[in-house]
């Protein structure tokens, strides 16, 4: 089987020649032809640099509190959402239509300008159709020219970096950085407008007089409070309270347990009292006994008596027996009072029982104090867990009223911060402070864009090629007789083996 090699496609151009040349100019002219009459395509450009410090400008630093952990000043990175958002913004058909308010819509007149025209009505005939047939709004020519203008419009963000690229192509350069300038003028109003609105002012203004007077309330409720219970710092003096109650209790078991101590020596005194004597015997001495002395005499006599009785009477006579009974009584009397001294003995105090006794009145004297003072200490304890109690209840009721006023000033600040924020907009509006900068003005171009002449040419010759060895081919197939071996191995089915070429 023979290949199609290059020699068969040179051959096939030689021999067709004529197919291949005509298709070929007529190709190249084509394109020659629409590169010439094509109007020439301008684009200007431009470039945004999008920001994020604007906030830095907004809030004012006596309405922020700054720490460490809560920074006055926050600034965040661009991020990619925000660039894709403003490319977006700028190439949306609300900002092209803005741009070209109250501009006419040019009329074509040129012929290049009316070639280009019919063969965008010729592309928009499908669309049309469409909308014809679902009944669809007509555009007015103003939206048509604001899609027209859309097509021609591109915005890219460069690669690394927070520029954003506009390209605006149209055939006039004066036009394109015209539309371009009026188009960047309503997207930088654009923004003031969303940074900036009055109307939130003044809501923001209004909210804050009313939150001043809540707040105004919520204090004078909580120093109304605190002037009632005495409270002006709740952490301090419940501390002090509690500091007091446990010194308090400290004493009172203290005061107790030498109480305790002090009621025991008073028990232990009283018993050693009770077994003390009070006096002690301090001096003794004997002396003679008169009474018994007497009494010796007396019955000296009455023996005496007996005796000369007995010489005149009987020993049974009544005289006798009544001295005898005298003598008896006397005798007796004698036998028990068998003592010829009595003993004279003077007492004293006992110094060790005067000693207990002191310390027993001192005790007692320490236990009384004691015992009051425990009842005294007593008392202040359970006063001072009163006021701790009352204390912590009218505590909770001023941490309450300290929240809604801590509530309501963050409410008021917050209001007070966006009123300054929306006063600050205003005037960073006023002066064109936004978070996106005009980083290069649309210039006026040059040079055109399009078409380029030598790509158009070369294309249209690499394209005239194509089409023309495309004609030679198939005026190749279409005549019956055979001029290579390709053909005559594909109508015979005999392979070739070799080819004789008439030099003559």
């Amino acid at each position: 089987m023979v290949r199609r090699d290059l020699n068969y496609w040179i051959e096939l151009i030689y021999r067709r020649r004529t197919a291949f040349l005509e298709t070929a100019a007529i190709i190249v002219g084509l394109v020659a032809l629409v590169t010439l009459l094509w109007p020439p395509v301008y684009q200007s450009s431009a470039e945004i640099l999008v920001q994020n410090n604007r906030a830095q400008l907004l809030v004012s630093p006596g309405l922020q509190t700054e720490s460490p952990q809560n920074p006055a000043v926050i600034t965040n990175p661009v991020s990619e959402q925000d660039l894709n958002s403003e490319v977006e913004l700028i190439t949306s058909i609300e900002l092209i239509k803005r741009a070209i308010a109250g501009l006419p819509v040019p009329a074509e007149n040129s012929a290049s300008s009316f070639l280009h025209s019919t063969v965008g009505l010729a592309l928009d005939i499908p669309n049309d159709g469409y909308r014809l047939l679902h009944g669809a709004p007509e555009m007015s020519p103003q939206d048509r020219w604001a899609l027209k203008l859309a097509h021609h419009l591109n915005a890219s963000v460069i690669k690394r970096s927070d520029v954003i690229e506009i390209g605006f192509r149209a055939h006039d350069p004066r036009w394109a950085r015209e539309f371009l300038t009026r188009l960047i003028d309503q997207y930088m109003d654009y923004h003031a407008r969303l940074s900036h609105d009055p109307q939130a002012e003044r809501f923001f203004g209004r909210q804050a007089g009313l939150l001043q007077a809540q707040l105004n309330g919520a204090e004078e409720n909580l120093r109304q409070l605190q002037v009632k219970t005495g409270i002006t710092s709740l952490p301090d003096q419940k501390q002090a309270l509690v500091n007091r109650l446990s010194q308090l209790q400290l004493e009172y078991s203290q005061n107790s347990a030498q109480l305790a101590s002090t009621r025991q020596q008073v028990a232990a005194l009283e018993q050693e009292l009770g077994r003390t004597p009070q006096r002690i015997s301090k001096e003794q001495r004997s002396v003679q006994n008169l009474a018994l002395a007497q009494l010796k005499d007396e019955v000296m006599k009455l023996q005496s008596e007996r005796a000369e009785l007995l010489t005149r009477y009987q020993p049974n006579s009544r005289r006798i027996s009544e001295i005898d009974a005298r003598l008896a009584a006397a005798q007796k009397i004698l036998d028990r009072e068998n003592h010829l001294e009595v003993q004279e003995v003077s007492t004293d105090l006992n110094p060790v029982w005067v000693a207990i006794d002191q310390s027993l009145k001192q005790s007692q004297a320490n236990a009384s104090a004691l015992a009051a003072s425990h009842d005294a200490l007593e008392k202040q304890v359970e006063a001072t867990r009163g006021q701790l109690t009352e204390l912590v209840n009218n505590g909770v009721a001023i941490e309450q009223l300290q929240r809604k006023v801590e509530t309501a000033k963050e409410a008021y600040l917050s209001y007070v911060r966006k009123g300054e924020e929306a006063r600050a907009a205003q005037g960073l509006n006023s002066s064109q402070i936004l978070n996106v900068a005009l980083a290069q003005a649309p210039n006026e171009p040059l040079q055109p864009v399009a078409p380029i002449l030598w790509l158009n040419l070369l294309a249209g010759l690499v394209l005239g090629a194509v089409a023309g060895l495309c004609a030679a081919w198939w005026e190749e197939c279409s005549d019956p007789r055979l001029y290579s071996a390709f053909s005559v191995e594909q109508a015979s089915g005999v392979s070739t083996i070799a080819v004789l070429h008439n030099q003559g």
